[in-house]
């Protein structure tokens, strides 16, 4: 039972400020299709001077104000299932939410100093790390303290990304890799979960030799690349990374998820994170260079999208009471996410695979704000608070 300490108290806020998830994945929706519409004005020859617009800030939007800010909806959730300690509300998550939409706003806009969202970022994983942290360490769920150093190097590297220009891309890259080191562990715990209990299979034992190699080959990899190690040093852990998921995932009774849009959209996604480590592999190798993009795009459209929007869908109804059944035209929204990193990886560069790849994302994101807007945003239908 998750402990409610004053229920009058908790309902007397807005439903949207009651969970962390509520604001940070309809933020997080949002924010992703003005990044990618804004950018593909450019990309188009937009004249956009008053916007501080580039390579930099496409990044920089897409892996902090997107897909960071949705971890720390989706962990800031999590915590109090893990913990029994009740997450962010009211007060303290209108404060993440203010410090994060000042960082959005201060980047976008050029007439704003540089430093100030740089400051309201940099506090916005602070104060992050101080409400996850302080959950994991009162209950000693050591197991968890991974969400502690998380947000420390995403409070560092959003602020090395603007102000080292000579390693910006570096440390887009170590982002990029911190992101889907998240996913492999969050998703390591829920997909088979997830499947075994749609189809009422049993779940498999996991290996501990897969599941041991993959946290040490995912942070070896991170830390190589932040240290700029060789590239081929990079090339064996991401070989290693791919071997280890391949093992993982055809563990997953593959074959039976077809008939549940909310099962088969967390593993395709995450095939895209198996692809994108090996095509990583080729390209780091010297084998394929020019797979270096397509490779991280597989991470981040296909892996860190497509993901962000299976978990959001399913998160959003399982904790507002309703039932987990994906909404009518949802399936489409996944599939159009897998078809973004799909032309994202095999069709750009070429302007019209740009084109194509926005296109399916804003579909799918789309959809997903048509849809659960309302459940974000009303109380739960079981009468319980969050």
């Amino acid at each position: 039972m998750i402990p409610i300490v004053d229920r009058a108290s908790a309902e007397s806020i807005a439903p949207i400020w009651r969970m962390p998830f509520r604001p940070f994945f309809w933020g997080g929706a949002l924010w992703s299709m003005i990044a990618l519409l804004v950018w593909q004005l450019q990309l188009s020859g937009w004249q956009l001077p008053a916007l501080r617009l580039g390579v930099i800030w496409h990044s920089h939007e897409m892996l902090f104000g997107f897909a960071a800010a949705v971890v720390v909806g989706f962990l800031g959730t999590a915590m109090q299932t893990w913990t029994g300690i009740p997450s962010p509300k009211g007060p303290q998550l209108i404060s993440l939410v203010g410090l994060w939409l000042l960082a959005r706003l201060g980047y976008l806009f050029a007439v704003v100093p540089l430093w100030m969202p740089v400051c309201a970022e940099v506090a916005f994983f602070l104060l992050a790390a101080f409400l996850l942290g302080a959950r994991v360490l009162r209950t000693r769920q050591w197991r968890n303290l991974f969400v502690l150093p998380a947000m420390l190097a995403f409070a560092g590297l959003s602020a090395s990304h603007w102000l080292l220009p000579g390693a910006q891309s570096r440390v887009a890259m170590v982002a990029l890799l911190l992101v889907t080191a998240i996913i492999v562990v969050i998703g390591g715990r829920v997909i088979p979960f997830f499947t075994a209990r749609r189809f009422q299979l049993s779940q498999r034992d996991k290996l501990p030799v897969v599941e041991w190699g993959t946290h040490i080959a995912a942070i070896s990899l991170l830390l190589c690349v932040a240290i700029d190690l060789p590239q081929v040093i990079w090339a064996v852990f991401a070989l290693t990374l791919g071997v280890l998921q391949l093992i993982r995932v055809l563990r997953w009774h593959p074959t039976k998820i077809w008939g549940e849009p909310m099962v088969w959209s967390l593993h395709l996604s995450y095939w895209l994170v198996v692809l994108g480590c090996f095509l990583a592999a080729l390209a780091w190798s010297g084998v394929a260079p020019g797979w270096q993009s397509p490779a991280l795009h597989a991470f981040a459209v296909g892996g860190i999208g497509g993901l962000i929007l299976a978990m959001a869908s399913r998160v959003s109804l399982g904790h507002t009471g309703r039932l987990l059944k994906a909404p009518r035209l949802m399936p489409l929204a996944f599939a159009a996410l897998i078809l973004s990193a799909l032309a994202r990886i095999f069709w750009a560069p070429a302007p019209s695979g740009f084109l194509a790849a926005v296109i399916a994302w804003i579909v799918g994101y789309s959809l997903f704000l048509i849809y659960y807007t309302p459940v974000l945003f009303q109380p739960r239908t079981d009468g319980h608070s969050g």
